[in-house]
């Protein structure tokens, strides 16, 4: 939806939502070893999304190893992971860690 703001210009009167966004916490994700083989390097993986194609939160990240990544990708998340209270249990575990270290 498009609406008139002042004359000649256009702005959405229905913004994009924004996610919450922390670069150093992915960095951070990045550095820590896979959730899944203990392996490195990692990417982060975004468990939860913003809706409408935009990823979630960056504080849903896990740390996965690419090709851990791509799979779960190409499975889904609902199959890869099988039962969700385990994507929760990792990002509690993480963002915990984060906060430790980061006092």
């Amino acid at each position: 939806m498009i609406c008139e703001h002042t004359p000649g210009k256009m702005i959405r009167a229905d913004p994009k939502p924004v996610t919450d966004k922390d670069p150093k916490y992915l960095a951070w994700i990045r550095k820590q070893p896979c959730v899944i083989t203990g392996r490195t390097p990692c990417e982060a993986h975004h468990t939860q999304t913003g809706g409408m194609g935009m990823k979630g939160s960056d504080y849903s990240a896990i740390p996965m190893h690419h090709s851990e990544h791509m799979k779960c990708h190409q499975l889904g998340e609902k199959t890869f992971w099988l039962e969700m209270w385990i994507v929760d249990k990792l990002i509690i575990e993480h963002l915990v860690r984060y906060i430790k270290e980061h006092r």
